[in-house]
This record gives structure tokens, C-alpha cells and sequence, in this order.
């Protein structure tokens, strides 16, 4: 019986085999091939499939109102809607091979389309400086991204603005917000909350609650966008009569570390009023690039406002913060320089949370001067380029600035608000004080020159029981400037409407006469950079600094800045050497 059994299997076994042998080959002639199940690794000669490299598709943007963009970040820039647009289009940057697909039998669903992100920026010209949204759109559709990016911006612009349908730019973000569905509204927390005065923070927080339930009636989550300090050693105070009506108050020393910390906290206080909502860590990523990489200049000249770098670097923290995860093909992104660097310093900030250090740098031992005056006393860096300076040739220095944008010197005087004065000069020991005459003053206002010298009289004995290198410094003159008087009272003073009719040298040769008349009354020097300005062919904002610059190290050591001297602000040597002689000619002029 065993082997009867045995003989039985045997025979089944070669029944199963022969069956088999029957059966269709996949490889014969006539039949078509398989294809791989998902998951199967490819045989010998097939090719992999790869993924599509996406490149920047040139994306458009529409001007609905012009804005200028290249001014110096002290100027009032009309509000704009733009869109940055990206294709839905995958551009390839090679030709791919997929395996075929088998969803013709197997019934598979071809994967939904992703759906596109509609992003809202409002906000003000640290937004719009170099167009940082459509960068942003730039690194998003490089990465294959479907984005549609509008903003709409203004110079100054608060989040007050942006609440209020009477203003500008309230009027033109209101009806987006309320007409159309968005997925992300980025506001921004505007600098002018200081932490010398509430009535500004206490608006900005009740605007920001306003817009983020426009959002998210528009189905959108808000984005907090918390920028970096200025760089300039200052930090202005603000006062709000109401929402929309903010005015300048004071100039308070604040350094870019300590500004940054600031801003940062202001972020996180009204995020977690607005229930946790995210933050885009501008301010954060640059500190952390900077203490990577201190070569790389992430400031516009004015050091307040960014500079290309600086736009690419927030562009960067954006995509990181809305999807999560570093944008590897930003190398596609032409005529950024140290775009590496950059993106390094994104990852840290939001992939790798990395918090800098904020402890404010060491005060100078050194040299240190004050420059009192409007902001074109600093739209060209040249307390920065004066520090350059002394620090090449091994000396520590610290310049600082009491300022407005529509300065005269009758502002200093009234001890409440003095732009911060009376606070610098109890604050600091100052080695030179420079305070510059008011270009209200014009040859068809005298009324508008007696009182500042009157005012300049009043608050000498201030400046002299700080130091005896006391200079005026004169700019150039407009070409047929605005008359003002002194009719109102106000020491601001009223624009009559009328113009000059002398021409830009006339006046800049005015201002000269100014200075040597007061300062020969007042026993103090002055610095005669009006008139050497209209000596220097072609300016550009490099060469405006160093030439401002040179005429301080002038007048404060008495000696022509040495040839030698290293720091040139980027200058070559011919260009540096031909300031200086211009400079030098101008000293006693």
C-alpha cells in the first residue's frame, strides 16, 4: 500500500507539470508585455522614471497703481495691488521615460491636480522693497507649486491702514478680502510700535483683530510677518491721535539686536491674542545670517530697509513658513548672490528653530558722534561709513542719530518732545554733535531762519556742556524749493504754496551763509557739504556716503581722512581719491 501511494504522487506531480508547460509565455512572439507592479524594481535596460525639475515660469506682475520702489525708504509710495502669478504649467528641464500605466485594466484614478494657494500680502515697503511676494512666487512655482500672490502695499502702511476702508490701501485690500476666497492673508506688524508709547500697539492690535476675521470670512489664516530691527542704532516713537493717524515722536538709541527682540516679542504677544496664529521669522533669520555670515549684506543703504539679499531671505522664511519643508531649487532664482547662505539661514530659523542671540552688543568704548537732524542725514549711511572709518584705522566708534523726517531745529527745543535730545545727551558721552540747518530756510523766508537760529541759541548751552566740536552741516539746495513762514506759530511751519526762484546753487550757497553767520555768533564750527555736493559729477549713494563721511572726519580731527585709510565704502581707490580732494577743497570753504 506504501508504495502504491508513492506511485499515485509521483504521477500527479508530472500531471501538474505538464500542465504547466502548456500554458501562454509572456515573452512569446504576438502577446504584449507586462507592466511592473508599483513598488517592483526595474530590470535590466529600463529606465528609472524621473521626477520633472521645475524652473521659474517668468512670472508677471500688474500694476494697478504705479508705486516707486527705488526710493530711499523714507518715501511715501502710492498704495499698489500687484499679482505674481504662477503657471499651472510644470515647465521640464529634461525629458522624462514613465513605465507605462496600467489603469486601463486595473480601473486606477489619475491623482487629483493639487490645488492652488491664493496668498494676500498687506503691508509696506518692507514688503515691496526689491517686490519680495513675487519672489516668493518665484521660489514656490520653481518647486512646482501652484500660487496665485497678490499684495497691496503703501510706504508707512499699518495695519490700521489696511482696517480702515477711508484709507488708501484700506479701500483697495477691504474688497479682496470680502469678494474673494483666499487661503493666506500675511499682515504686518507695523514698526512704528515702540516700547516708548502704547496708543500705537494698542491700534495695531485692534486692526489685527479686524482683518483676521475678514479672513477668515474670506477662508483664509492669518500670517504674521515679523521683520528685523533697523541697523542704524535708532528707533523711532510714535503717537496715535486715532488709528490712522500716527505722528512722530521721539528718536530713541535701540540697536538692530535689541530692535529685533522687540519686534519679535510684539509678534508673539498678538499671535497668541489671535489664538496661535503662525509667524513668518523675518527678523529671526536675518539675525541668525548675520551672525553666519557677517559679510553678507542683508540692509539697503538706509539700513532700515532690505536690501535684494535681505527680500530673497524673507521670500525664503515665507515658503518655509506656508509649506514646510526648504526650498532646494531657489538656485533657479538668477541675480541673488549667496543664495546658500541664505537658505541656510532659513532652515535654521523655521525648520530648525533655531532662536539667535539677541543680547545687544557691547557699547563702544571709543569715539562717538552724535548727528542731529532730518533723514537725508542718513538716507546714504554716513554715521556707518564715519564708524568704518575710525574702526580701519583700529579705533572703536558709535555714531547715533536724533532725527525726523521733516526736521528743523525749533523741534529740540520744547524739553517733552525734543526727538529724543535731552534723552541722548543724558544717556551718552558725545565726543561731536552735528546738527543740521533745515532747508525750510530760503532766501525769500528770513522769518523762517531767525527763529532757528533763535531756537539753535536756545539750546546750545545743551550741546556745549557735552562737547565743544559742535558743527552745522548744509546740505544742497532744492532748485526752486517751497516758502515757508512762521505765521501759524507752528515751529514745523506752513508751506505759503509758493516756490523760490533762485536756482539749487543759489540756495546751497545760502545755507553756506547761514552757517558762517551762525556759527561765528555761536563760537561752533560748520561743514560746508551743500556746496561740496555740487561739486561731485554723477553721485551715487556709495560715493554720497563717503564724501559726508569724509567732510565730518574733517572737521571733528582737523586733518584731511588719510589716503591710506581702507574703508572706501566700496569705492574703487580713484573714485575715493577724488571725493577726498573734493572734501578737502570744501573744508575751509
Amino acid at each position: 500500500m506504501k508504495y502504491l501511494i508513492l506511485i499515485i504522487a509521483a504521477l500527479a506531480a508530472a500531471s501538474i507539470l505538464l500542465s504547466s508547460a502548456g500554458c501562454g509565455n509572456t515573452d512569446a512572439p504576438g502577446t504584449g508585455s507586462t507592466t511592473p507592479e508599483a513598488g517592483t524594481t526595474a530590470g535590466p535596460g529600463t529606465k528609472e522614471p524621473t521626477s520633472p525639475e521645475t524652473e521659474p515660469d517668468g512670472t508677471t506682475e500688474e500694476s494697478v497703481t504705479a508705486e516707486d520702489t527705488s526710493a530711499a525708504g523714507t518715501s511715501e509710495a502710492t498704495a499698489e495691488i500687484t499679482t505674481a502669478a504662477a503657471t499651472e504649467e510644470a515647465v521640464t528641464s529634461e525629458a522624462t521615460t514613465l513605465p507605462e500605466t496600467a489603469a486601463d485594466t486595473t480601473g486606477a484614478q489619475d491623482p487629483e491636480p493639487e490645488k492652488e494657494l491664493k496668498i494676500l500680502f498687506l503691508g509696506n515697503s518692507l514688503i515691496y522693497y526689491n517686490d519680495m511676494p513675487d519672489i516668493f512666487a518665484r521660489i514656490a512655482t520653481a518647486q512646482g507649486k501652484k500660487v496665485d500672490v497678490r499684495s497691496v502695499t503703501k510706504g508707512s502702511a499699518t495695519m490700521s491702514d489696511f482696517a480702515d476702508g477711508s484709507t488708501e490701501v484700506g479701500g483697495k485690500a477691504l474688497p479682496l478680502l470680502k469678494n474673494e476666497k483666499w487661503d493666506i492673508v500675511v499682515i504686518e506688524p507695523s514698526r512704528r510700535i515702540s516700547p516708548y508709547e502704547q496708543t500705537v500697539k494698542d491700534a495695531e492690535f485692534a486692526s489685527a483683530e479686524k482683518l483676521q476675521k475678514l479672513a477668515a470670512d474670506a477662508g483664509a489664516e492669518i500670517i504674521l510677518y515679523s521683520v528685523w530691527g533697523n541697523n542704524d542704532g535708532t528707533v523711532i516713537e510714535y503717537t496715535a491721535a486715532s488709528p490712522t493717524d500716527m505722528k512722530t515722536g521721539a528718536s530713541h538709541p535701540m540697536g538692530r539686536k535689541e530692535h529685533t527682540k522687540f519686534m519679535s516679542e510684539i509678534n508673539e504677544e498678538l499671535s497668541s491674542k489671535l489664538g496661535g496664529v503662525k509667524i513668518a521669522r523675518a527678523g529671526y533669520a536675518f539675525e541668525n545670517c548675520i551672525a553666519a555670515n557677517p559679510d553678507l549684506n542683508l540692509y539697503h543703504t538706509d539700513l532700515r530697509h532690505p536690501s535684494p539679499e535681505g527680500s530673497l531671505l524673507a521670500a525664503m522664511v515665507f515658503y518655509e513658513t506656508i509649506f514646510g519643508e526648504t526650498p532646494d531649487k531657489t538656485a533657479q532664482i538668477a541675480g541673488f548672490s549667496g543664495q546658500a547662505k541664505l537658505l541656510a539661514a532659513a532652515d535654521a530659523t523655521v525648520l530648525g528653530g533655531v532662536v539667535p542671540d539677541l543680547t545687544p552688543d557691547p557699547q563702544a568704548e571709543g569715539f562717538r558722534l552724535l548727528i542731529v537732524g532730518s533723514n537725508l542725514m542718513d538716507n546714504y549711511s554716513m554715521g556707518k561709513v564715519f564708524d568704518d572709518i575710525l574702526k580701519a584705522e583700529g579705533k572703536d566708534s558709535l555714531s547715533s542719530y536724533v532725527r525726523s523726517s521733516t526736521f528743523v531745529i525749533n523741534n529740540l527745543v520744547t524739553e517733552s518732545n525734543d526727538l529724543g535730545l535731552r534723552a541722548a545727551l543724558a544717556g551718552e558721552k558725545w565726543d561731536a554733535i552735528i546738527v543740521q540747518i533745515s532747508r525750510r530756510c530760503t532766501r525769500s523766508s528770513p522769518d523762517v531762519a531767525a527763529s532757528e537760529f533763535a531756537a539753535l541759541e536756545k539750546i546750545m548751552p545743551l550741546l556745549k556742556a557735552e562737547t565743544d566740536k559742535i558743527f552745522l552741516f548744509t546740505l544742497n539746495s532744492k532748485s526752486k524749493p517751497s516758502i515757508f513762514t512762521t505765521a501759524s506759530g507752528d515751529p514745523g511751519y506752513t508751506d505759503t504754496g509758493n516756490k523760490e526762484t533762485y536756482s539749487a546753487a543759489d540756495g546751497t550757497a545760502y545755507f553756506r551763509e547761514l552757517a558762517v553767520d551762525w556759527s561765528g555768533k555761536l563760537g561752533i564750527g560748520y561743514i560746508n557739504y551743500g556746496g561740496a555736493y555740487l561739486d561731485y559729477a554723477n553721485p551715487t549713494e556709495t560715493g554720497i556716503g563717503y564724501l559726508q563721511a569724509a567732510m565730518v572726519y574733517r572737521a571733528v580731527f582737523g586733518t584731511p581722512l588719510p589716503a591710506e585709510n581702507s574703508a572706501t565704502n566700496g569705492l574703487s581707490a580713484e573714485a575715493a581719491a577724488t571725493l577726498r580732494t573734493i572734501a578737502e577743497k570744501h573744508a575751509a570753504d
